[in-house]
């Protein structure tokens, strides 16, 4: 844990560094601004799928489930949906996709804010 911290912190700064001392002032407030958009909206994503991944909708979704097949009868034709929905090696495979996909954009989006303090810091020390 303590290593990838280390990378998460660490190549931002040195990304933003090499940034900084490439790029022209005026696409190095384009790349502050985006990238720091970017990342608060990976970390928007990321921390709403942990929210829905957590089970804290699990009872209000029960419920909307419960009042739709109560006033909507499924036909006969799309029975093997059912069979479909309670597959346990499919419920595997998107728990792992959705859990990587989670962790994937909760680390992206720290890197990217970090790189666009980083870089902030570094614009306005040179101002």
């Amino acid at each position: 844990m303590g290593i990838r911290l280390a990378y998460i912190l660490l190549a931002p700064l040195l990304l933003a560094l090499a940034a900084f001392l490439l790029l022209p002032s005026q696409l190095l407030l384009v790349l502050i601004n985006q990238s720091f958009l970017i990342g608060l909206f990976l970390l928007m994503l990321g921390s709403i799928a942990l929210v829905l991944r957590s089970g804290f909708f699990s009872v209000f979704a029960q419920g909307f489930k419960q009042l739709k097949q109560m006033l909507f009868k499924r036909p006969r034709a799309m029975e093997s949906d059912w069979f479909q929905e309670s597959d346990p090696v499919l419920k595997k495979k998107t728990e792992t996709l959705i859990r990587l996909i989670t962790s994937l954009s909760l680390r992206t989006g720290a890197a990217l804010l970090f790189f666009s303090l980083a870089l902030t810091c570094l614009y306005l020390a040179q101002s």
